[in-house]
């Protein structure tokens, strides 16, 4: 090799390392976990720890289908009357033994809004947007022990404004136990700041059916001061509570058939909203079900998450896998 191609070669390295780099210390967009997945709404935002689903990679990078040569799948979420959709492409390829690519395309549309001045004249109409676009790689170590890494390039668009971001989604898990428990542990970094799942889940002995628990962190809304009383500064244990259990998400995925598979959830973010007005609708917001059939390398998907308001979002999904 000349010096000449050296030099050439070493400097276009540099231009990209820096390309990627001057994004990936930049603040992490408010919104990077809206994936269009069904199981993703119908375990309501839970399976950080559900190796089963195909498309698990979009919450720990980990949990690719390491069993199965290739996979494609194609996802579409929308929240009627909202203009709200999700579309989501994705899939992997292993290379040999434990090695697997994956890559996923995710586009939200949040539809149309009336624009108005300063006076508050309407001035017609502007659109919203946001992509993600990943390329990943997982390994499974050993039958017990896999990890994934995902480089993702965020899109934030609204009107003429544009805002474009880049950062590292990670993942592990650790399965164990005669029913093949597993913990994971997933989350996204840019260098400097970050947000992380931890996630459980169990099998039950005499059910088809894996219960998963996930806490998220997002870190950038604890506020210490809010746990006490504003006039005795005494500790308030109801309130603390309500905070960390907010973070949580409760999931399932049953067994209810040789073709057949069901999923519940119950998303406890929604607890404020529950606690603080009453009715049915609020009540169920949060909870999520969904169901999968598959057809030997065919999987059809679809799943309901409940928001107030009689609003429920509906994803639809199809999938092909490789023997």
């Amino acid at each position: 090799m000349s010096k000449q191609t050296l030099k050439v070669r070493t400097g276009t390295a540099l231009f990209l390392l820096a390309f990627l780099a001057a994004p990936l210390f930049a603040q992490l967009p408010a919104q990077i976990s809206n994936f269009a997945s069904p199981a993703y709404w119908g375990m309501a935002h839970s399976g950080g720890a559900v190796a089963e689903v195909s498309t698990a990679y979009w919450l720990n990078p980990a949990l690719s289908p390491y069993d199965r040569p290739y996979s494609l799948s194609l996802n579409e979420a929308f929240l009627p009357g909202t203009g709200i959709t999700l579309t989501g492409l994705s899939g992997h390829y292993r290379i040999r033994g434990g090695h697997v690519l994956t890559t996923g395309l995710n586009f939200e549309n949040y539809g149309s809004f009336e624009a108005r001045d300063g006076d508050g004249i309407p001035e017609g109409e502007f659109t919203a947007s946001q992509y993600q676009f990943f390329l990943g790689y997982a390994y499974r170590i050993s039958e017990r022990f896999a990890a994934g890494l995902q480089l993702v390039l965020q899109g934030d668009r609204i009107d003429e404004s544009r805002e474009n971001y880049t950062y590292l989604r990670y993942g592990f898990s650790y399965t164990f136990g005669a029913r093949a428990n597993m913990l994971a542990f997933s989350g996204v970094t840019n260098g400097l700041d970050s947000r992380w799942r931890a996630s459980f889940s169990h099998r039950l002995e005499y059910l088809p059916l894996r219960l998963n628990i996930d806490f998220r962190w997002y870190g950038d809304d604890l506020d210490p001061a809010s746990f006490t009383d504003e006039e005795t500064g005494a500790f308030v244990f109801q309130s603390a509570a309500l905070y960390f259990a907010e973070k949580l998400t409760l999931g399932a995925y049953i067994e209810a058939g040789e073709r057949l598979y069901l999923m519940a959830g119950i998303d406890l973010a929604r607890l404020n909203l529950r606690s603080n007005t009453f009715g049915l609708d609020t009540l169920l917001s949060g909870v999520a079900l969904g169901g999968s059939y598959r057809f030997d390398s065919l999987e059809l998907s679809l799943a309901l998450y409940h928001y107030a308001n009689f609003t429920t979002m509906t994803a639809l999904g199809i999938s092909y896998s490789g023997k």
